[in-house]
């Protein structure tokens, strides 16, 4: 991360705790007025039973609990402007932390992992992941849409570059980057959103829209209200209460159909109104780049929807309330709220998984962008759709401190569509190997990548990298391997390119049956539409390099033993490794 964004997020993290402070001092204070007022209201009400409610008390109390519900509702107000403020404290804190190198909070997706390739041999997702640095998402549809950007990159060059422009224009908008993070964070979803995308068949609901209960719906509040006029100019309330039982007896026929609409939006105001701020959050922004236009329109109507859904939600939590007899019994409140659900239903459940993609790529633009704005040294690769080529000079691993990481150059494509990259154990190779990857991952998401030119050609990844025994389906370490080179060779019978990436091929075997595997592998993939990078111990292989020039090419990385030890530098040189470490190592550890 670049030091220059620390003392900014640092100010940003002062100043909200600032707000914080005075709007937990306004809250004490509105506690104390709201007690105060419910003191009186109870003061008052005493009295009014004392003067059977004769004279002003009555009217005292009316104002008094009046004041009391005001300050409820402003306590509650200064409650979430504190929550707000407390998520933006965090974040920023968080982004300070991570330059420090401690982990973020934020989500790790380790839940969105596939079960194997490239996402696995990478480091992907996970603790310390590419995901885990990149995540700025908080809503349960963003990170699942950063999990798929992940494991499924873009292949066209055309929308990697759409991207960039995207990712450079959000960078900018700290203010609004952080806002939709913190509205996010605070949405506590669980199995909402799946229940929110679930179809409510038509069928299921006829009897609640026929004419029988269309008519009932309009004239029972109507003669309800007719009757309590009526009740009150006689000052007899027993039709009132046989209207009202008669009313329930009504619903009870249709209970089962509006409870369990009910227990599709119960209870879920507040999380509908929080959905509602973060579509009007991305409405409201002004964007310039067409894509971005384009993911407002798709959800111009959300925010509007959504306050219509969280009043809904308000009203239809009546049912469970003291007021459920009246509301029910005169004016059938449940069968109205019943059949508002379904007209809302009707009218927006096409576009609720449009609009749930559309904030969750806004979230992922938001991630890449983030990253863009915490390391402004990381460039922009050019991106072609012609030449299959990788051309990188100044390439560091990505998830490293820049300050710490080596870096290497790599070509690729241009005199060889293979490298052969020998080297001893802990020299480099296999870090090399998912540096590059990587890159590759973020250049194709349409990120910066860390390095100082990055030029490539849009690929399939496929690697093979390490591999374990399963006892579940009864396979060794080496078959395990032999499956996933199977798949490789398999997918690269597609027309379209691939970067394929193998470290320690056939470590399983035989030193020699590895060694004749590994170059008759090596001669298989010569003839395929790829690139093509390998990490291994077996120098011996370098010498196929000199039967296929301008095919493959050798690469190496070397360890050096003086009096003050065994050391790396961990940078990457033309030719094949000379020196060995393993000997030298176990003698160090005691070993032999």
């Amino acid at each position: 991360m670049n030091n220059d964004t620390l003392p900014i997020y640092s100010t940003r993290a002062n100043q909200f705790r600032e707000e914080q402070s005075k709007y937990t001092k306004q809250l004490s204070f509105t506690s104390l007025l709201r007690l105060v007022f419910f003191v009186l209201f109870a003061w008052f009400l005493y009295n009014s039973f004392q003067v059977r409610f004769n004279g002003y008390y009555p009217v005292y109390a009316l104002l008094a609990i009046s004041g009391f519900i005001v300050f409820v509702f402003v306590a509650d107000g200064l409650k979430k402007k504190i929550s707000f403020l407390q998520q933006l404290i965090l974040i920023n804190e968080n982004e300070i932390n991570i330059s420090k190198g401690l982990s973020s909070f934020l989500n790790n997706g380790v839940l969105f992992a596939p079960e194997k390739g490239f996402t696995v041999d990478l480091n992907v997702f996970g603790s310390h992941s590419l995901f885990h640095l990149l995540n700025r998402a908080g809503s349960q549809s963003g990170k699942e849409q950063l999990g798929k950007k992940l494991a499924s990159p873009f292949l066209q060059a055309e929308e990697i570059i759409s991207y960039q422009a995207c990712v450079k224009e959000l960078s900018g908008k700290i203010g609004f980057r952080q806002t939709l993070l913190a509205r996010t964070l605070l949405l506590k979803e669980a199995e909402t959103l799946a229940q929110l995308q679930s179809v409510i068949p038509d069928n299921d609901f006829e009897v609640l829209q026929n004419r029988f209960w269309s008519i009932l719906s309009v004239g029972w509040p109507i003669a309800g209200v007719l009757i309590i006029l009526y009740s009150f100019s006689i000052n007899n309330y027993q039709l009132v209460l046989f209207f009202g039982f008669t009313g329930l007896l009504f619903l009870s026929f249709i209970y089962k159909k509006t409870a369990q609409l009910y227990n599709h939006i119960s209870k879920r105001s507040y999380l509908y109104n929080q959905y509602a701020r973060c579509f009007q959050l991305i409405s409201d922004e002004s964007f310039t780049h067409p894509y971005l236009l384009q993911k407002q329109k798709e959800i111009m109507d959300a925010s509007g929807a959504f306050k219509r859904l969280a009043g809904l939600g308000s009203l239809f939590d009546l049912r469970l309330s003291i007021f459920s007899f009246i509301l029910n019994g005169l004016f059938f409140h449940e069968l109205i709220c019943a059949q508002a659900y379904l007209r809302w239903n009707a009218r927006y459940q096409s576009r609720i998984k449009t609009w749930f993609e559309t904030m969750g790529e806004t979230e992922v633009l938001n991630s890449v962008a983030s990253f863009h704005y915490n390391h402004p040294s990381f460039v922009f690769p050019e991106c072609t759709n012609e030449a299959m080529l990788i051309k990188v000079t100044g390439m560091g691993h990505p998830l490293m401190k820049e300050n710490m990481a080596v870096v290497n150059d790599v070509t690729i494509g241009e005199s060889a569509t293979l490298h052969l990259i020998t080297g001893s154990n802990m020299s480099g190779k296999s870090t090399f190997l998912r540096t590059l990857g990587l890159n590759i991952i973020l250049a194709q998401i349409g990120a910066p990548v860390f390095a100082k030119i990055f030029v490539f050609r849009p690929v399939r990844l496929l690697t093979s990298f390490h591999h374990i025994d399963s006892l579940e389906e009864s396979t060794s370490y080496f078959y395990a391997e032999l499956k996933c080179l199977q798949e490789i060779i398999a997918s690269l019978s597609q027309s379209s390119p691939a970067l394929v990436l193998l470290d320690e091929v056939m470590r399983g075997t035989n030193s020699k049956d590895k060694h004749d595997g590994t170059a008759l592998l090596i001669r298989k993939l010569l003839n395929y539409h790829c690139l093509t990078l390998i990490a291994t111990h077996d120098t011996e292989l370098g010498l196929l390099a000199d039967n296929n020039p301008g095919a493959i090419e050798n690469f190496c990385f070397e360890s050096e033993l003086s009096d003050k030890g065994l050391t790396f530098d961990f940078t990457m040189r033309k030719g094949v490794a000379q020196t060995k470490n393993a000997t030298y190592l176990m003698q160090q550890m005691g070993i032999i």
